[in-house]
């Protein structure tokens, strides 16, 4: 059984904890990231983790450059451009994989997809995914969160996908529906006892602003991790969510 790490969310985080601004000269400013405190941090963090699940085997996951969802909503992400990374992040990535072999972790990453789907895409049945990202509770199974596994039923996965394509994602850039938040969209699921039923009201709630199936659509599949199945891996290709049938 796998324990699988968001390891990006954990090594951003373990940089940006080793960060610092400095003067050099008077009214030079810069950022500077002491890459032995982040490791040193991340490590600690993989430690508690492995504690949540002690005899499952670690496996930390990475996203590609790419991901196939530019080529479904170009806006994509596009506001990502004005944030800036920790100083030597592209390097700490380079340093988990090195380290990986002596420290008995193992790296994953797949093509075309973020790290969320690689996360969902290699879950098998008693893995655990570890991971602060509310996101991935659209995956069914067991997750470790705040040192608590906690288990996210497929009616509950599909709710929270579901909301998430009602609410859209700002840091992800795409919209979702107008006007509806994580209140009005879980009004819109309350009554709802089947995935089907949860699309038509989705569904009912586009239309109610003028937008078209196939617009929704291309909101779900902004919003979809993916599961597994959903990634043919012999080809190294993402298949496109599609909406329930009766």
């Amino acid at each position: 059984m796998k324990l699988l790490i968001d390891a990006e969310v954990y090594l951003f985080r373990s940089a940006t904890a080793a960060e610092w601004e400095a003067e050099w000269d008077d009214g030079d400013w810069t950022y500077l990231c002491r890459h032995a405190d982040a490791q040193a941090n991340f490590q600690e963090l993989i430690a508690e983790i492995r504690e949540g699940a002690p005899d499952h085997q670690p496996v930390l996951v990475f996203g590609d450059r790419v991901s196939f969802r530019y080529g479904v909503w170009p806006q994509y992400k596009a506001n990502r451009k004005k944030y800036r990374r920790p100083a030597g992040y592209k390097q700490l990535i380079e340093w988990v994989e090195k380290a990986a072999q002596s420290r008995g972790w193992l790296v994953a990453r797949l093509p075309d997809i973020e790290g969320d789907d690689v996360l969902g895409v290699l879950y098998e049945g008693g893995d655990v995914i570890a991971s602060i990202d509310k996101d991935l509770l659209t995956i069914p199974g067991l997750h470790l969160r705040n040192g608590e596994i906690i288990h996210a039923s497929k009616l509950e996965a599909d709710r929270t996908f579901y909301a998430q394509v009602l609410t859209g994602d700002a840091t992800d850039n795409y919209p979702g529906c107008p006007g509806y938040g994580p209140v009005t969209a879980e009004r819109a699921l309350a009554s709802c006892s089947t995935e089907l039923e949860m699309w038509e009201a989705v569904l009912a709630a586009y239309a109610k602003k003028a937008l078209s199936e196939d617009y929704a659509i291309t909101q779900a599949r902004c919003a979809r991790i993916l599961r597994p199945g959903e990634y043919d891996l012999q080809t190294s290709t993402p298949l496109l969510w599609s909406p329930p049938v009766a």
